[in-house]
């Protein structure tokens, strides 16, 4: 029993390290959406304007203390707009290599594209031949889904993580001048999950009010990933990430205890009214017992007499032998 329990306990170890290796791995995987705004020709002046920005962003936002830059290159029609964001716990050295990789991956990935966001767990660019920057749409959002579901009380998870993901937009879009927040819930030792993690950005250059507006327009998509253990819902403005396994390179910045336990329903304590009003019917009911009962009795005894007179005039030709009623 002993080397069956010690075997046990190697595998659940063996693929607990699985999963925490695996899940940075799943991160770094980038969500790409193409636009359809047109193409681009090789060796065409839209190509080397963006060029351009691909040489100058990365650094620009590096060595920025919100980790964000933005820039436009060239004349109409060849004219690139791209803005480029690093998450708010990202290291320079981080952000300028996520931001380079992302330049060239989104140039492979979308062809010619004039229009092209990737998202990576560090960072996000976009660019595209519409004059964007002026506007806080966020544009180009992608969703992804944790595939593992919570089977052990999902409807206390899915509020906590609600909660949670509440908590750290606001601050994230008033607290900080990044515009970031990350954030970590307690649910319970023995739970299924105990901890859940969060992170919520905005780009620096929307106000705080955009940016929670931003935040409550994708947060609105949550009852999509209930029961989930994890999803992000990304956009070029504003994104955030929650998981059951740390996404966080900082401090934490908020923080929920566990929610308290739900009181158990026991019987219904009968308020002092309750019994009053309970003494005051019983108190009428003893009230009408005592003045109906002893008028049945009568009415009875009346009945009775009355039937055996009816009797005995009935049967007065029967024999004298008919013994008599009597009521004792």
């Amino acid at each position: 029993m002993e080397e069956s329990g010690s075997h046990r306990h190697i595998v659940l170890v063996t693929l607990a390290l699985v999963v925490v290796l695996l899940a940075p791995c799943a991160a770094a995987y980038p969500l790409l959406a193409c636009g359809s705004t047109g193409e681009f020709t090789a060796n065409s002046t839209y190509q080397a304007n963006l060029g351009i920005l691909a040489a100058a962003l990365p650094k620009n936002a590096s060595s920025s203390p919100d980790l964000f830059a933005t820039g436009a290159v060239g004349a109409v029609p060849d004219q690139v707009s791209a803005l480029a964001l690093c998450r708010g716990d990202a290291n320079a050295t981080a952000c300028s290599g996520c931001l380079a990789a992302a330049f060239h991956d989104a140039q492979n990935m979308c062809a010619y594209a004039k229009d092209a966001a990737i998202y990576y767990d560090p960072c996000v660019l976009y660019y595209s031949n519409t004059p964007f920057l002026s506007s806080v749409d966020n544009v180009r959002s992608r969703t992804q889904m944790n595939g593992q579901n919570v089977t052990s009380d999902p409807g206390r998870f899915n509020r906590q993580v609600a909660a949670l993901v509440d908590a750290t937009a606001d601050y994230a879009a008033y607290n900080s001048t990044r515009r970031y927040a990350s954030g970590e819930a307690d649910l319970d030792v023995d739970s299924e999950f105990p901890r859940v993690y969060s992170w919520a950005q905005c780009t620096p250059d929307l106000t705080p009010a955009q940016c929670r507006g931003c935040l409550a327009g994708i947060i609105k998509g949550m009852p999509r990933s209930a029961d989930r253990v994890g999803a992000k819902f990304l956009g070029v403005r504003c994104s955030y990430r929650y998981e059951i396994y740390t996404i966080l390179r900082g401090p934490v910045m908020v923080r929920l205890a566990a929610p308290a336990p739900e009181p158990a329903v026991g019987p219904t304590v009968p308020t002092p009214a309750t019994l009053a009003r309970r003494g005051k019917w019983g108190n009428k009911t003893v009230v009408v017992l005592a003045i109906t009962l002893p008028l049945v009795v009568a009415i009875l005894a009346i009945t009775a007499v009355c039937l055996c007179y009816s009797r005995k005039g009935r049967t007065r030709r029967a024999s004298s032998e008919q013994p008599p009623c009597i009521f004792g």
